[in-house]
């Protein structure tokens, strides 16, 4: 109702309006009191207006008496001759004729009532108006004495018209009105200067300081000495100020301090980008300059390894030819792991770079595992655990990335071999199960897709490491008498490898009581989706390097 109004517009509407509202009322009782006075005034008028009416009345019956000389008739009641002179009307009415004419004349009937009620009442005055004239009537009533007591026999009403009682009326008001604007321009003027003063003044001083600190002033002071509560919530805003302007220089104090470290760490940041840069390079420069020499040692060591155990065979074979057996086994052992983390280095070299290539072709999940299994058995054998396979004969043939599959779940399955525990530490038999199923879809219309999962009941990984095991060079053992050699890139492989795939994977796992790691792929792989998964696994891997992705 008052937005956009200011508050001294407000002040003045309400305050205004209440002034007026209180003037207003104030003058209402004098008003009132004026017409009862008034009123008063013309009920004596009416009183000697009436003595005056009869006793003309009683001079003129003597007067016509004294004509006639007692010889004529009387004179007619006087109820049936009414007096008129000037609009003024005097007239008697027997009790009959009051009755008769009461239901159609106010006048009459209260008049009447009023007498009844009230024997000692002298006479009753009504008034009314009639446009500017004021309209009185006045009763007096006529008692007859009897056995009883006295007892009413009529009224004498006078009926009159007056323009006096107006020009009072006006002349009074006109004072009463005049009184009331000088009193309510009085209050105005007192209102206003208070108001402007005590009020509005000091709310004007608080707003220009307010808005002078939105201008970012904050050594801007209020300066308000009123004695009241504006002077304390001025001394509160230049308190708040005083600690604003304090932690603003407190704060410019730190931002210089952090823009002289995020300086420093840029610096950093670039020479451990360049540092990141040379050692990415160097890595897959001497990786890929150390297969050559290695693949030849590895041939070599196998070479005469077989030598070795043809001459180991012979009858006559001495105790050397055995140690040179188990030496040679050794290099050739020694030569093949080191090749393998070689590989898992180039391949990782290679996802970061982008330099993944897609082949898609069709994929029988039962052959396939099958295959895998036979591979990890001469492992699972020396280790001493059992594999079994878990397909139900509904499931679909897939496209997908043959190799990359293939790599997923064999590092799935070598990791739960390496980790699983003998049954003289754990007092279980180590198992592991490769199951395939098949999901159902979510929603009508959508491929369900295909879950691959290696169980085992190995000693299983801590809650807080399973977000872990996918980062790079991560392993759960990082002691240098840690049991289990390796990189700590197989399971990084294999997440950006499902990346690429356009796979998920899954990890349950409890402390002894083993893992699942699980491969949930689609039914057929787009070559859109591959070459997203290529590029997403691309860019991640220039965020961890720091080189541009392009």
């Amino acid at each position: 109702m008052f937005r956009g109004i200011s508050l001294a517009n407000k002040c003045l509407l309400l305050f205004g309006g209440a002034v007026v509202l209180i003037v207003l009322a104030a003058l209402s009782g004098p008003w009132l009191r004026m017409t009862d006075l008034i009123d008063a005034g013309q009920l004596a008028v009416s009183r000697e207006m009436m003595a005056t009416w009869e006793r003309l009345d009683e001079e003129e019956r003597a007067l016509q008496d004294e004509r006639q000389g007692g010889l004529l008739p009387p004179l007619p009641s006087p109820s049936l001759r009414p007096i008129e002179r000037g609009g003024i009307l005097a007239q008697r009415f027997s009790i009959s004729e009051i009755d008769r004419l009461a239901p159609t004349d106010d006048f009459l009937a209260h008049a009447l009532a009023a007498f009844r009620n009230n024997p000692s009442l002298s006479d009753h005055q009504d008034a009314q108006w009639s446009g500017t004239t004021r309209l009185y009537r006045y009763a007096r009533p006529e008692r007859a004495h009897g056995p009883g007591g006295p007892h009413l026999t009529g009224l004498v009403v006078l009926r009159r018209p007056t323009l006096e009682a107006f020009r009072l009326l006006w002349i009074n008001g006109v004072f009463l009105l005049g009184a009331g604007v000088a009193v309510l321009g009085l209050a105005m003027l007192v209102f206003y200067l208070i108001t402007q003063r005590i009020i509005l003044q000091p709310v004007r001083t608080l707003k220009e300081t307010a808005e002078r600190v939105r201008e970012g002033n904050l050594a801007v002071r209020s300066d308000i000495k009123t004695g009241d509560e504006f002077e304390q919530l001025a001394e509160t805003f230049n308190m708040m100020l005083t600690d604003l302007q304090t932690n603003q220089d407190r704060l410019r104090a730190m931002n210089l301090s952090m823009d002289v470290k995020l300086h420093e760490m840029a610096e950093s940041n670039t020479n451990l980008h360049e540092a990141t840069k040379l050692k990415g390079e160097f890595l897959a420069s001497v990786s890929h300059e150390l297969r050559t020499p290695l693949n030849s040692i590895i041939g070599f060591a196998e070479l005469l390894l077989e030598q070795a155990k043809s001459e180991a065979q012979l009858p006559d074979a001495p105790p050397s030819v055995a140690r040179r057996v188990r030496y040679l086994s050794n290099i050739d052992s020694a030569g093949r792991n080191l090749l393998t983390h070689i590989n898992s280095l180039l391949e990782m070299a290679r996802i970061e770079a982008g330099k993944v290539d897609v082949r898609i072709e069709p994929l029988n999940i039962r052959d396939a595992c099958e295959g895998l299994l036979a591979l990890i058995q001469p492992l699972a054998d020396r280790r001493g655990v059992s594999l079994s396979l878990e397909v139900p004969d509904d499931i679909p043939n897939i496209t997908t990335d043959v190799k990359k599959w293939q790599q997923i779940i064999f590092n799935f399955l070598s990791n739960a071999v390496k980790f699983s525990l003998p049954a003289e530490k754990s007092g279980r038999e180590p198992r592991i199960i490769l199951r395939a199923e098949r999901l159902l879809p979510t929603r009508p219309g959508e491929d369900g897709g295909v879950r691959i999962s290696v169980i085992d009941n190995g000693p299983g990984i801590p809650e807080e490491e399973q977000g872990r095991v996918f980062e790079k060079f991560h392993q759960l053992d990082q002691g240098h008498t840690r049991e289990h050699t390796g990189t700590g890139l197989g399971l990084a492989i294999c997440k950006e490898l499902a990346v690429i795939l356009q796979c998920q994977i899954q990890l349950e796992s409890a402390v002894g009581r083993g893992s699942m790691f699980s491969l949930i792929m689609p039914s057929t792989l787009a070559p859109s989706g591959a070459q997203e998964g290529a590029l997403e696994a691309k860019f991640r891997g220039a965020l961890a390097t720091g080189r541009d992705w392009n």
